[in-house]
């Protein structure tokens, strides 16, 4: 079964299929009861509730309201400057970049538009001249704002009557993303360029891994366990901290 594994790593459906037979994916699969935990403990099964419960629980996750203040330190004058890299139109071959990179066979929003029907010219043109009005005008699609949430659970011990237990994986529309693509792609540019973000940062960044880290400080541990020295390290698990931030 490893040799059969291995031998499909280059083929990431075909690789989470052979899964899915051992019994790993199965467990991931199964099905969400029709029924919820109480806040008094009781377990109700009407459908009303059920649903509200859902409803309110991710509700109450994920629209968390954040008070944000502008910074202190921004000079008024740094405002005023013009930035050609962020400030220029959408190129096509900027959209196309990122088209390009998309991959095929992926649930679509609830536009129910694939990401393989804006694989092509027309489309193309469509989509400059669409997120040039959303780039320009800082206004967006009202669809975009929507997705569908597929609830997975977090882990097979899980209670299944509590929401909260399951991972909620949004399908968000593929314009959408591709829109979300084109700027991630210019301030991926434009911080590298401007050496804004620490030297330390290596999750979230091209050609970067988080495993460089751990090859740093198992090498700090080795070499000071050599000179008799203890070494001592806190990790940070911040919950739910994709979600939100304060």
């Amino acid at each position: 079964m490893q040799d059969d594994l291995t031998s499909s790593c280059d083929n990431p459906k075909e690789f989470w299929r052979k899964i899915g037979k051992i019994g790993i994916g199965a467990e991931r699969q199964r099905n969400i009861p029709m029924e919820i935990n109480l806040e008094d403990g009781s377990v109700s099964t009407d459908p009303i509730s059920v649903l509200n419960k859902w409803k309110n629980d991710f509700s109450s996750m994920l629209n968390v309201e954040n008070c944000i203040q502008p910074s202190e330190n921004v000079d008024s004058k740094d405002q005023d400057k013009c930035d050609y890299l962020l400030d220029c139109e959408i190129t096509s071959e900027e959209i196309f970049n990122v088209i390009k990179k998309a991959k095929n066979g992926k649930a679509p929003g609830l536009d129910e538009l694939p990401v393989e029907v804006l694989k092509n010219q027309t489309a193309l043109s469509f989509l400059v001249r669409l997120f040039n009005v959303c780039y320009n005008t800082g206004k967006v699609p009202v669809l975009w704002a929507k997705g569908v949430i597929v609830p997975v659970p977090k882990c097979s011990s899980s209670d299944p009557r509590d929401p909260l237990s399951y991972r909620g994986i949004t399908l968000a529309p593929a314009t959408y993303k591709l829109y979300c693509g084109v700027l991630d792609c210019r301030l991926r540019e434009k911080f590298d360029a401007s050496d804004i973000i620490h030297d330390e940062q290596n999750g979230f960044r091209k050609d970067r891994n988080t495993i460089d880290h751990l090859l740093s400080i198992t090498s700090i541990i080795e070499s000071r366990k050599l000179r008799k020295q203890s070494t001592y390290a806190a990790f940070i698990d911040f919950k739910k901290g994709i979600r939100y931030y304060k």
